[in-house]
């Protein structure tokens, strides 16, 4: 049934004044693109003490790029992070952006709120747990940003969950941004489902090399409410790639590192589905999936030809966006600090993945909308 009593909604457009509201009022019901919850609500399955709409706050919305890192604010549309520019540094992420929803829908809908989507610590199953975006963020080693009126909290964004998918925010937090190290190689990422759209997937997959470490991530979703990263498929991996001359030298790799890839959807991770799931999905299917999808993306990464040039082009590429959108942030006056606390002086250490590196007090921003410069 319908919610037929009005409720208060709260519209500020600076970031203060947000985290002041959700202070005042831990029960508020914090909305961007409203996809998911204003479904909820007028389906009657939701019925908050009042709205909090963070769509009109510039500070939350924008991409900021830095010398070691890239900062995307939580109310970013995913049709922001499918823009070419963006695009062209964090391939991953806008490929998992692009597997949302409609066009339309992406339009409105936003990382923050694809994060935060599902249930809440304590709370009952969710009806719609996607969270395409997250095994990406887990991939790219992605750490959280969260205000409250008093303090900032950084988290990896794994830790933003409970082992059931709950989100673990505190009372009067607000997720403002999230921090991305920039590398320097490919990414990828692919998604199975039953259906497309907003349907939980049956597998997701991101993988994330980077030549100038050294390094591979690579992280699984859809078999349970959290992705997770298969570490030890991609410290095999390292040791069996020539850095050097840019190539694999056994083909035989290929499938070697999917079947260790495959692997990572034995271990129980999980106390069990965050509300729908595929749990009807035979394991050999979602196993088989597994390896085709980590064979693909590494082939890709990484093909039998070489890849040296493709990771010059990137790097140019990501030089080219940092000189550029500081000329357009200036030029449009949009703000030139992220939502983060800053400046930020040393690096921070993220569980498995090493030190973030550290923002200068110097940012670059960038900001797409629907294929537009904001």
């Amino acid at each position: 049934m319908p919610v037929s009593t009005p409720v208060a909604a709260l519209r500020p457009t600076e970031l203060e004044p947000a985290v002041e509201a959700l202070a005042a009022q831990p029960d508020l019901c914090v909305l961007a693109g409203g996809t998911e919850l204003m479904v909820l609500a007028n389906a009657g399955r939701l019925r908050p003490g009042g709205f909090l709409l963070i769509d009109r706050i510039p500070e939350l919305r924008g991409v900021w790029f830095t010398e070691q890192e890239v900062i995307i604010g939580a109310a970013t549309t995913c049709a922001d992070l499918t823009h070419p520019d963006l695009r062209a540094v964090l391939p991953a992420l806008a490929q998992a952006a692009r597997a949302i929803g409609s066009a339309a829908l992406r339009t409105r809908a936003t990382l923050g709120g694809n994060l935060a989507s599902g249930k809440r610590l304590g709370g009952g199953p969710a009806p719609l747990p996607g969270r395409d975006m997250l095994t990406t963020l887990i991939a790219l080693g992605a750490v959280a940003v969260c205000r409250t009126r008093h303090d900032w909290r950084q988290v990896p964004v794994a830790g933003l969950y409970a082992r059931d998918g709950g989100v673990q925010l505190q009372p009067g937090e607000l997720i403002t941004a999230f921090r991305l190290p920039l590398g320097t190689g490919q990414q990828g990422f692919m998604k199975i489902g039953t259906r497309g759209g907003p349907g939980r997937p049956v597998l997701t997959l991101a993988l994330v090399v980077d030549p100038s470490t050294r390094q591979v991530a690579c992280a699984i979703g859809g078999h349970g409410p959290v992705p997770a990263r298969v570490d030890h498929a991609g410290q095999w991996l390292q040791a069996h790639v020539d850095w050097e001359a840019g190539a694999i030298p056994d083909p035989g790799t290929y499938q070697t590192f999917a079947r260790l890839v495959a692997e990572g959807l034995l271990a129980p991770l999980t106390a069990g589905p965050a509300g729908a799931s595929t749990s009807r999905i035979p394991d050999e299917y979602r196993r088989q999936a597994a390896e085709v999808c980590a064979r693909r993306a590494l082939v890709r990464a990484l093909p039998p030809s070489g890849w040296l040039e493709q990771v010059k082009q990137y790097q140019i590429k990501a030089e080219l966006m940092r000189a550029r959108s500081a000329v357009e942030r200036a030029e449009r006056g949009l703000p030139q600090a992220p939502p983060v606390p800053g400046p930020i002086t040393g690096p921070i250490n993220v569980p498995g993945l090493g030190a973030l590196g550290a923002r200068t007090d110097i940012t670059i921003p960038a900001q797409g909308n629907g294929g537009r410069a904001q």
